[in-house]
């Protein structure tokens, strides 16, 4: 289809998809007839975290205003958007993933403002708030978990969160326990608490197209009561839980609004 990195046929969706090729997670809608990738976030009834967390926060999103981190293939920044949200502002750090998003915008004729940086970096130099700050899938991948929520609890009075968490119970029956460093972990005093960020290696190359993950050749993953404990003490501490899976094979993990107290 292509020759040199430039298109010979007329333009199409597929295309356009086409640039990342073999790289995609996502399919498209189906109305869009187009070949990507396997997994149906854009689907509501497949991916249900948008619809649930539109009945759990009071008013759903129409008219408001959401700060969304690492938002990978947009998939979740068209939902946000078809859900009625005034504005949708995107921070992806990939530079293949923050390019996708671009192809989602064009392709679904999106209005979100699209952002190219360090999410972290951002979320320090900027003084903008936000009704609701989505973090779908990113906790986990932080060196600095905890830092991460206090900046974007200066942010948000509302927050989506969606995580794994480290669990040592549930170690046997994860497929990437190997992955853990214990020798590693960092005990940490913050507001009182010893809080253990628990070492997490990537086996992957992190420049392949369909890496889902940080920066960094590793994160920190943190417990559950922690986290609990940290977006309390925050001033988020008012926690509605949509799930909560202790058993699920790539590790325990949760999706919640906390909302502040």
């Amino acid at each position: 289809m292509s020759r040199h990195d430039f298109a010979v046929d007329a333009p199409s969706p597929q295309q356009t998809v086409d640039i990342f090729a073999n790289q995609w997670i996502s399919a498209f809608p189906n109305d869009l007839g187009v070949t990507a990738g396997w997994i149906n976030h854009f689907d509501p009834e497949v991916d249900t975290r948008v619809p649930w967390a539109g009945t759990a926060i009071p008013g759903g999103f129409k008219g408001k205003s959401i700060l969304e981190l690492g938002p990978f293939e947009g998939y979740h920044t068209a939902s946000l958007e078809w859900a009625g949200a005034a504005s949708v502002t995107s921070v992806e750090a990939s530079r293949t993933a923050y390019l996708k998003c671009l192809v989602v915008k064009e392709l679904l004729g999106l209005n979100a403002k699209l952002l190219y940086g360090d999410v972290n970096a951002y979320l320090n130099s900027t003084t903008d708030r936000f009704d609701i700050g989505w973090a779908s899938g990113i906790l986990y991948h932080q060196v600095d978990p905890i830092g991460f929520l206090e900046a974007i609890a200066a942010h948000a009075d509302t927050l989506f969160l969606h995580s794994h968490f480290f669990d040592s119970d549930a170690l046997p029956g994860m497929a990437g326990k190997d992955r853990f460093r214990p020798q590693l972990d960092e005990l940490r005093s913050w507001h009182g608490r010893d809080i253990c960020l628990h070492r997490y290696e990537y086996e992957h190359d992190t420049s392949q197209g369909t890496f889902a993950g940080g920066p960094n050749s590793y994160a920190n993953w943190l417990e559950l009561p922690d986290i609990e404990f940290i977006l309390q003490e925050l001033g988020l501490g008012t926690l509605t839980y949509g799930i909560l899976d202790r058993v699920n094979p790539n590790g325990p993990g949760f999706f919640l609004i906390a909302t502040r107290s």
